[in-house]
């Protein structure tokens, strides 16, 4: 039979261990914020997709759309994300990013981790840009829309995706901004403006 000392050297050693493991678990880094946690598939149903699109952790009052391009062929919500945080933006500065084939998956459309949170944008700098990244949902499509048009299953997910954030919020047509290539003064060569404009709802 093991005597008092025994009994108090284990229980001093059991007693460290658990403090010592309590320690670690509470030094060891929490997650990264994901990218986008939710991926909407071009093959989903529309009822199963709408309602992923608005499963948000709260309410946000958004007035309106931005749409931007990536200015490059190839791309992702990753490739962004990382361009985004080396700029200190905290990771993916849009709510939305539509694929064109190159990273991911044509058409599909990568939620955001600010969508999902309802945090404010981060893609928008200089004058006004507060009130954007504010009020504004931000739409990134992968692709160069200065030199190439976007796939048609881009088209038709990013007509659907602005329509169903229409809806939802009741933005008017006019509300809804299309800022593609390199001076968003000017209407990029290769995106259907008209055509779009018709598309979604008025």
């Amino acid at each position: 039979m093991p005597d008092r000392r025994t009994i108090t050297v284990l229980g001093a050693l059991v007693v460290g261990m658990t403090l010592t493991s309590i320690l670690l678990l509470l030094l060891t880094p929490g997650p990264k914020v994901p990218v986008s946690g939710v991926r909407l598939q071009a093959i989903e149903q529309e009822t199963d997709r709408a309602g992923k699109l608005f499963d948000t952790t709260q309410p946000w009052h958004w007035q309106a759309i931005v749409i931007h391009d990536s200015g490059s062929a190839v791309g992702s919500s990753d490739t962004i994300h990382q361009a985004h945080e080396q700029l200190g933006r905290g990771g993916l500065g849009y709510h939305f990013v539509i694929n064109n084939g190159s990273l991911a998956e044509d058409g599909q459309i990568d939620v955001g981790f600010r969508w999902q949170r309802q945090f404010a944008g981060f893609y928008v700098e200089g004058q006004g840009a507060d009130w954007y990244n504010r009020n504004a949902i931000g739409i990134c499509v992968i692709g160069d829309a200065e030199h190439q048009a976007f796939t048609e299953d881009q088209t038709r997910q990013l007509v659907w995706l602005v329509k169903q954030l229409q809806r939802h919020y009741g933005i008017p047509r006019e509300a809804v901004h299309v800022s593609l290539g390199s001076d968003p003064a000017q209407p990029a060569a290769y995106f259907p403006y008209t055509l779009f404009s018709q598309q979604i709802d008025p």
